[in-house]
């Protein structure tokens, strides 16, 4: 659970918070946009197109974030009927997401290896500024990582089984379909268990290793 994770310093959890709602809309609203863009107005009529989390939280989501360490908010609607393109357009949409997280994860890592180098090891201070830079910058960099790596995987509802289900032949697709709702308790008991993260976190760890290893180097140039 979040709370046993922070143990002392329950104050992070206001971090977690506020970064996982930002995040989770920015990658809703990445869908919605590509939808748009790609000639379906069903998420911008519902009013998707926005980083506003209300309109895009979703309670349950928001209680494995709790449990997992990983969440998800509410489905954004498309009409492939309105793409070009169906499969094409549907793959473009679900690539929107996790993209979406992979920009902010590289905006993140900038001031929190800005921090790290010049002010680490940072004083026991919540109100100093670089503190605050530090959490938000950490949290925002890992979350964003975590949620892109999430959403790739080829598991319903996640972005990746949309990617992947939309370069099969339609016999395959709903065959596979046949089986969402088995598939989405199958991800549920992954994540409650803990094995999905034992699966996601070496990846998780690649990605992070990689952003940093272009991001330090630049930074430390005007450190």
């Amino acid at each position: 659970m979040l709370l046993q994770q922070f143990g002392d310093n329950p104050e992070l959890i206001i971090y977690w918070f506020m970064v996982f709602a930002f995040s989770i809309s920015v990658h809703e609203s990445a869908h919605a946009y590509a939808a748009y863009l790609l000639g379906d107005p069903t998420a911008k009529e519902q009013g998707r197109i926005t980083i506003d989390p209300l309109k895009h939280l979703d309670l349950f989501g928001t209680l494995m974030m709790l449990i997992s360490f990983i969440g998800w908010a509410k489905p954004v609607p498309i009409n492939p009927s309105n793409f070009k393109n169906k499969k094409a357009g549907t793959i473009l949409v679900s690539l929107a997401g996790p993209l979406s997280n992979l920009i902010l994860a590289v905006l993140f890592a900038v001031p929190f290896a800005y921090v790290t180098l010049k002010y680490y090891p940072l004083e026991n201070n919540p109100l100093n500024p670089a503190v605050i830079v530090y959490n938000f910058a950490l949290y925002g960099f890992v979350m964003n990582i975590s949620l892109a790596v999430f959403n790739f995987l080829p598991l319903p509802p996640l972005d990746g089984s949309k990617i992947f289900t939309a370069v099969l032949p339609s016999k395959y697709y709903f065959k596979i379909m046949q089986y969402h709702n088995v598939t989405f308790i199958i991800l549920i008991l992954l994540l409650y268990t803990g094995w999905l993260n034992k699966i996601i976190t070496p990846v998780i760890g690649g990605v992070q290793s990689a952003i940093l290893s272009v991001i330090v180097p630049i930074i430390k140039l005007i450190v």
